[in-house]
């Protein structure tokens, strides 16, 4: 899918959810609200090669966008979003080496920050208590259009007590899945203020399919230091995305 005739479906998209939602306000209150909050994203590896070893760490990112609180019985919403929400992740890599050199280290260090559009489609259950303070619970799948991808890095090499650095950054979209599954789950608070509700939320999002990143490591960055590697380092990992989000959704 082209990058305009994505743009151009998620644009109707939105327009058809934003008729939606405010005809459903026209109808009942506080079924419409905007959200904004943190992601914290990591990336799962599934190694393909028992000498690739990687070390994830999270990255932060941003989410915000439109939910609709569709009520269904006195306890049971259905809240689906329209949400921008920012994956990705960090992680070390010990890559391994075509040539065999006596003190000769090399790990890199990427960080990939992925941005989405977001169609999360959830259940919401709000205890059915008398107070203005309700504990909720929610579930359910979104599916995620890519935007972007980006990739930071770091090559680290060490040789003979000496260390060296290359880092570049490098457009990561095209091995991005076009639309990527996830399940959520998570649960918050929702306050009752005046005429309106503030929603606290945290939840889980699981990615269900891997994306296929491949890692260049070019052979004239070894080169030009004197060490005579033959060709190009390649690595290439299937990850999972992994996000906890913390998020406030403001209903009008």
């Amino acid at each position: 899918m082209g990058y305009k005739n994505l743009m151009g479906s998620v644009l109707i998209i939105l327009f058809m959810f934003f008729f939606l939602v405010a005809g459903l306000e026209a109808m009942a209150p506080r079924t419409i609200g905007f959200k904004v909050g943190y992601t914290s994203g990591q990336l799962r590896a599934v190694e393909t090669s028992d000498d690739i070893q990687v070390k994830k760490f999270a990255t932060g990112g941003l989410t915000l966008g439109l939910v609709s609180n569709l009520k269904l019985t006195g306890w049971l919403y259905f809240q689906p979003e329209f949400i921008y929400f920012q994956k990705g992740g960090k992680y070390e890599v010990d890559v391994p080496l075509p040539v065999s050199i006596p003190g000769f280290k090399v790990y890199v260090v990427d960080t990939r920050h992925l941005d989405y559009l977001e169609i999360p489609l959830l259940m919401k259950v709000a205890l059915p208590l008398k107070w203005k303070v309700k504990p909720t619970f929610l579930t359910g799948i979104s599916a995620g259009l890519k935007l972007s991808g980006q990739l930071d890095n770091k090559v680290n090499v060490s040789l003979g007590g000496y260390n060296f650095l290359w880092p570049k950054t490098e457009d990561i979209t095209r091995q991005l899945n076009n639309i990527e599954l996830s399940y959520i789950i998570g649960g918050g608070l929702d306050f009752e203020i005046g005429r309106g509700k503030l929603s606290l939320d945290q939840r889980f999002s699981f990615g269900l399919k891997t994306n296929k990143y491949e890692t260049v490591i070019p052979a004239s960055y070894f080169q030009v230091i004197g060490i005579p590697v033959p060709q190009d380092i390649v690595y290439r990992l299937k990850m999972y995305n992994y996000v906890f989000s913390l998020a406030l959704t403001y209903f009008f």
